[in-house]
């Protein structure tokens, strides 16, 4: 159970944070509108565009691909006023005292290609400030991918669809090599 979005997102007890990192869609459509889709399903789970000049960096160093950033959590502290241990009933049942989301970066981009459209979400935990909470966004990925997968489907767009565990190709902005070099992510 989640509360809130983007920097203000909390994570509820008992929370199941299974999921999936990420995902591959190749479809039947224009990159610019499968990127407008995975942006959409992003914000749908929780994610909020990034605020920083992230953005301006990821456009110009894509290639041949077009790119969005969206982020979602705050560094995680061991106790701040706003976060209250899980073992501390009743409070643990209001939002406002659940833990924040850990700090994750997600990107979506597309591309166009001979097959068709291939479009890329994937989420990158700051493994410098996320502690071990870097499963936070699995459930919330998760949530993104079957949505994009149900509108390809209704729109019979969708030719391939698999989830990422992490993006192999280098050059891809989802991939961690391209946010830790390209964009300094840690």
């Amino acid at each position: 159970m989640y509360a809130g979005r983007g920097r203000n997102a909390r994570i509820g007890p008992g929370t199941d944070r299974r999921g999936i990192r990420g995902a591959r869609f190749l479809v039947r459509a224009d990159a610019a509108g499968a990127l407008r889709e995975a942006v959409s399903a992003l914000k749908a789970a929780r994610f909020t565009p990034d605020p920083t000049a992230r953005q301006t960096t990821l456009s110009a160093s894509a290639g041949d691909w077009i790119a969005q950033a969206m982020t979602i959590g705050r560094p995680s502290t061991r106790w701040t006023p706003s976060h209250v241990d899980y073992e501390y009933f009743p409070l643990n049942l209001l939002p406002i005292f659940w833990p924040r989301v850990a700090l994750t970066l997600a990107i979506a981009c597309a591309r166009t290609t001979e097959a068709g459209t291939e479009l890329v979400i994937c989420a990158h935990p700051s493994m410098l400030r996320a502690g071990a909470r870097t499963d936070d966004t699995g459930a919330l990925m998760t949530q993104a991918a079957t949505t994009l997968n149900r509108r390809f489907t209704a729109a019979g767009v969708l030719m391939q669809h698999a989830p990422l565990a992490a993006v192999e190709d280098e050059t891809c902005p989802a991939s961690s090599a391209f946010v830790r070099q390209r964009l300094g992510w840690t």
